[in-house]
């Protein structure tokens, strides 16, 4: 057993200049991936006032915005901690004009009518058919081209249609009567039965959140332009809740958030991991119950060494095992879900990966590595396949004893207590030079790392699990806790199953973040 700081990974930006901060890359160096010259096209949503909020909000992100937080009626500066926003044309040297190409008004009093159904699911499925309707519409109607919905979610939705938000389920009785009818098995008819039937049965396996069912009915109907959703309230840089004014500092934080990860659905990689090997990629599985609290929903999404990512969805079925919360595929099925994997990179690539780590927060079993392993060989490929469990554990905390209070800052991020050449355990929140800070309100965490399946250093796989924290192009900071693999597992398998009978193939992650 031993202690080892594993080093702040670096990231490539444009000219190829590397920094351990995006921020500083960004406002330095610009985007690994260049645009310019370009003007961007967006489409705006929303009910009848945010138009004039969405130019004030352009007409802001447009402009520098000086890092400083009030107290008190004393400003200081939080430029270490929270760096200034250069204005997005001066980052990204591209235009963002404050009027949009086309603003589609969703009328208020509608949304109001809709708002009121007791029902959550109901309510939740209308809403978004409100919304979705007008951007199908456009599209047919429409030659012109967008580069990006903007999609203004006024306060009232985002409350009233969320999972745990107020109003009722579909009664038990209309969900047993669905799915004796599916088998043929109703025998009562009535005036207006099959009208009832269709209407009802598609909203018994369908998500009561406004967010993942709208990305979910987007993707399923083939709109090919990301959308990127914002609430009202942030729109005016205010909080979302307490629709309190943000602080200069916070505002600063919320452009370089929009601001990459606009970019990014623009199909350009702000900026590319700097230290990963060639022919690496990095796979995390995803495991969702589905609505019928039985079914399982299997994914994986993976993340090439270049930052760009793809989504994979599995097969349907009863994957949890004996012990709660733990899940595992059969051996087909893990066959087909890792065989999707290195096709996809061999179309990118021409050649499959030297190395494909596979990220996940149970063990894996005799039969499904089996089906790993058979992908791998019934192609031929000389991939060495890698099975590595990640937990964010409370079980263990690293404290530092420093010999005064001066230099009393916590554990560094980066920490690394190894136990053995298989397992370790990872600090990713903690004290950050850079910052002068740390990335955690409290004593961090740590992640549990252990190779479970297959060859590989240890210390190898915690650099390339603190690089894989620096890749959320969704969140433009320093560096999150959990590597991005298993970051977005639950927001993605979220919206896999928010729609029953998932029809289509849309990898691209672009569109699920």
């Amino acid at each position: 057993m031993r202690l080892q700081l594993i080093k702040e990974p670096n990231l490539i930006f444009g000219f190829d200049q590397k920094t351990i901060d995006p921020r500083d890359g960004l406002a330095l160096f610009g985007p690994y991936e260049k645009l310019n010259p370009y003007t961007l096209r967006v489409g705006l949503i929303g009910s009848n006032n945010c138009i004039e909020d969405y130019k004030s909000f352009v007409q802001q992100i447009n402009k520098p915005i000086v890092s400083t937080q009030t107290k008190y009626n004393i400003t200081k500066s939080l430029e270490r901690q929270r760096p200034s926003f250069p204005g997005f044309e001066a980052i990204f040297d591209i235009k963002w004009p404050n009027n949009p190409e086309t603003n589609i008004e969703v009328d208020q009093k509608q949304i109001k009518i809709l708002l009121a159904n007791k029902n959550r699911t109901i309510r939740t499925s209308s809403l978004v058919d409100l919304f979705l309707e007008r951007i199908i519409e456009f599209q047919k109607k429409e030659d012109n081209k967008l580069d990006l919905w903007f999609i203004v979610v006024p306060y009232s939705i985002y409350e009233s249609c969320r999972p745990q938000s107020w109003g009722k389920d579909i009664a038990a009785s209309t969900q047993k009567y669905i799915a004796q009818a599916k088998l043929g098995q109703t025998s009562l008819d009535f005036p207006g039965e099959e009208d009832f039937y269709n209407s009802i049965s598609s909203l018994t396996d369908t998500a009561a959140d406004f967010h993942h069912l709208l990305k979910a009915r987007l993707i399923q109907e083939g709109v090919k332009v990301p959308v990127q959703l914002i609430i009202d309230r942030t729109l005016k840089f205010r909080d979302k809740v307490y629709n309190k004014k943000f602080d200069e500092y916070l505002k600063a934080h919320f452009a370089w958030t929009q601001s990459t990860t606009l970019y990014y659905k623009l199909g350009k990689l702000p900026w590319k991991l700097g230290d990963i090997r060639e022919g690496v990629c990095y796979l995390g599985l995803v495991f969702k119950k589905l609505n019928d609290n039985k079914n399982v929903c299997s994914a994986a999404q993976m993340f090439l060494r270049d930052g760009d990512g793809s989504v994979f969805r599995g097969n349907i079925g009863l994957w949890e095992s004996s012990k709660p919360y733990e899940f595992h595929l059969s051996s087909e099925s893990a066959e087909q879900l890792i065989g999707m994997a290195l096709d996809d990179y061999n179309e990118k690539w021409k050649k499959y990966p030297l190395e494909l780590f596979i990220h996940s927060k149970t063990m894996f079993n005799d039969e499904e590595w089996e089906g790993f392993s058979k992908a791998v060989s019934q192609r031929n490929a000389n991939t060495n396949l890698v099975g590595i469990l990640i937990k964010d554990m409370n079980e263990l905390k690293l404290f530092r004893h420093p010999s005064s209070q001066i230099g009393n800052y916590g554990t560094l991020r980066g920490t690394a207590l190894i136990v053995d050449d298989s397992e370790a355990y990872l600090c990713t929140k903690g004290f950050i030079p850079r910052l002068n800070t740390s990335n955690s309100l409290e004593m961090p965490r740590n992640l549990r790392v252990k190779i479970i399946r297959g060859d590989a250093r240890i210390e190898t796989v915690l650099e390339d699990i603190l690089a894989l924290t620096k890749l959320n192009y969704n969140s433009c900071i320093y560096g999150d806790g959990i590597p991005v693999t298993l970051k977005f597992s639950h927001k993605i398998g979220s919206i896999l199953t928010a729609t029953p009978d998932w029809k289509v193939d849309t990898r691209q992650f672009m569109f699920y973040i």
